[in-house]
C-alpha cells in the first residue's frame, strides 16, 4: 500500500516538474513573440501537446478574437456561439459542455457537433469574457480537473501576452499616425506663403493658428501681376487632417486658374466652384474670400463665396464685404458676382475666419464680430502688424486660458497713410 502511494508520488511529481517545465519553455516563448496569431498559435501548441486533446478554441468577446484549431466553426456558427456564450451568467471556472441548461441547446449541440467538451472561464474581469474550449484527449479520456487548471494557467499568460501585444500595436500605430500627421502639417505648411510680401500703398499682416496639427483654415498671398495682387483666405468644412487634405487640393486648383482668370474674380470663383464640386460630390465644401488687391489705385475686387463677411473700418464707417454667391463645392453649377471697393489712407480691411470670433471664455460667451469690429476702430493709429498682435492679445485675454473651439486665422489690410 505504501508503495503503491510512493510510486503515485513520483508520478504526480514528475508531472508537476513536466507542466514546470513546459510553463517556462512557453512563457520564454510566448514573450519573444508580440503578434497575437502566434500568441494563440504557441498557446494552442503548449496545451495540445502538454494534454494530448484533439480540439481547442480561444474566444475573446472584448478583443473580437475567435481562434480554433481541431475543430472548424463558419462565420455564422461562431456569430451564434458569440451571442450564446456571454449569456452564461455566474461566476464559474469551469464546465462540461453536456451540463449546459436547457436554455443553451443550441450552443451546446454547436460545440457537441465540433467535440468540444469543456468551456473554461479565463476572463480577467466581468466586463471582459475571455473563454477557452477544449476537446477530450485523442484517446477520447476525459480530462481531469488539474489538466484544466493547467489550462487556465497557461491561458491565462497568453492573455496577458495578448494585452501587451495589442497596447504595443496601439503606441507604433499612434507613432505611426504622429508621423504622418507631422507630414502633413510640414505639407500644409509648405503650401502656405513663406513670407509676406511688401505692397505699396498696402500693409498686410497674417496670423495662422490651426488648433490641431493640421487645419482646415487656409489662406494664400498669389503673384502680382500689372500692379494687382490676389489674397484669399478659406475654411474648409471639417477639422484635421481630411480638411487640411481638401485645402491643399483647392489650392492646386486656384492656382492653376488664377493663371486663366486673374482678371475675372467672379468667373474664377465659379470654375473653382465646379473643380471642387467633382471631387468632394457636395458632401464637403468650402467657405471662401477671394481678393484682388490694386496697389497702384488703393481699391480692392473681391468675391465672398460663402465666407463670414469681412469688413472694412474706414473712418467711422463700417463696410461688410458680402457680394459674391453660394460657398464653393456645394452646389455643380453656381454664379457669382464682384464687387469693387475704393479705399482711402488709412481704411483697414479685416478677413478672418469663424475661429476669431467664436473663441468663448470659460462662462461659454463668444467673443464676437460686434467685438472684433469695435476693437479695430479703436486702433486705427497701429500698423496692420499691430493690430493683428493686438487682436491676438484681445482674443486670448478674453478665453482666459479656454482652449479655441477652431481654426485662428486672420489677415489685415491696411492702406499705408504716407
Amino acid at each position: 500500500m505504501e508503495d503503491q502511494k510512493i510510486i503515485r508520488l513520483k508520478k504526480e511529481l514528475k508531472l508537476k516538474r513536466f507542466q514546470f517545465n513546459s510553463i517556462y519553455e512557453f512563457s520564454s516563448s510566448l514573450y519573444s513573440s508580440f503578434d497575437i496569431n502566434n500568441i494563440i498559435r504557441i498557446l494552442f501548441s503548449t496545451l495540445m501537446g502538454q494534454m494530448a486533446i484533439s480540439r481547442i478554441f480561444f474566444f475573446d468577446t472584448s478583443k473580437k478574437l475567435f481562434r480554433e484549431r481541431g475543430c472548424k466553426l463558419n462565420s455564422s456558427e461562431i456569430d451564434r456561439f458569440r451571442k450564446d456564450v456571454k449569456k452564461i451568467k455566474g461566476n464559474w471556472f469551469y464546465m462540461e459542455v453536456k451540463n449546459l441548461s436547457a436554455d443553451f441547446h443550441s450552443l451546446q449541440n454547436l460545440l457537441l457537433e465540433n467535440k468540444v467538451h469543456y468551456l473554461v472561464n479565463i476572463s480577467a474581469s466581468s466586463k471582459k469574457k475571455t473563454f477557452l474550449g477544449l476537446g477530450y484527449k485523442f484517446n477520447k479520456l476525459q480530462l481531469s480537473e488539474e489538466e484544466i487548471e493547467f489550462s487556465f494557467f497557461i491561458s491565462r499568460f497568453a492573455l496577458i501576452a495578448i494585452d501587451n501585444a495589442l497596447l504595443l500595436h496601439q503606441i507604433i500605430e499612434s507613432k505611426r499616425i504622429e508621423h504622418e500627421i507631422k507630414i502633413a502639417k510640414d505639407i500644409q505648411l509648405s503650401l502656405l506663403p513663406q513670407r509676406i510680401p511688401k505692397l505699396s500703398n498696402f500693409e498686410i499682416s497674417v496670423v495662422y493658428r490651426p488648433i490641431n496639427e493640421v487645419g482646415g483654415d487656409y489662406y494664400d498671398i498669389l503673384k502680382e501681376r500689372q500692379g494687382m495682387i490676389p489674397v484669399l483666405i478659406a475654411d474648409v468644412e471639417g477639422k484635421g487632417l481630411p480638411a487640411a487634405l481638401l485645402a491643399a487640393s483647392s489650392q492646386a486648383i486656384f492656382h492653376s486658374l488664377n493663371e486663366l482668370y486673374f482678371f475675372k474674380p467672379a468667373k474664377f470663383i465659379s470654375k473653382a466652384n465646379s473643380l471642387i464640386y467633382n471631387f468632394t460630390k457636395g458632401n464637403r465644401f468650402i467657405t471662401l474670400f477671394w481678393l484682388l488687391v490694386d496697389c497702384e489705385n488703393r481699391a480692392i475686387t473681391y468675391v465672398n463665396a460663402g465666407h463670414i463677411e469681412p469688413f472694412i473700418i474706414s473712418g467711422d464707417q463700417t463696410i461688410s464685404l458680402s457680394a459674391g454667391g453660394f460657398l464653393t463645392g456645394f452646389v455643380e453649377d453656381a454664379e457669382y458676382e464682384m464687387a469693387t471697393q475704393q479705399l482711402k489712407k488709412g481704411d483697414i480691411l479685416v478677413a478672418y475666419t469663424d475661429g476669431v470670433i467664436e473663441v468663448n471664455n470659460p462662462r461659454n460667451q463668444e467673443y464676437g464680430r460686434d467685438s472684433l469690429i469695435n476693437l479695430v476702430k479703436a486702433n486705427t493709429s497701429l500698423s496692420a502688424e499691430e493690430l493683428t498682435e493686438k487682436i491676438c492679445r484681445e482674443t486670448e485675454n478674453f478665453s482666459k486660458g479656454k482652449k479655441y473651439n477652431d481654426d485662428f486665422t486672420l489677415i489685415v489690410l491696411k492702406v499705408k497713410s504716407d
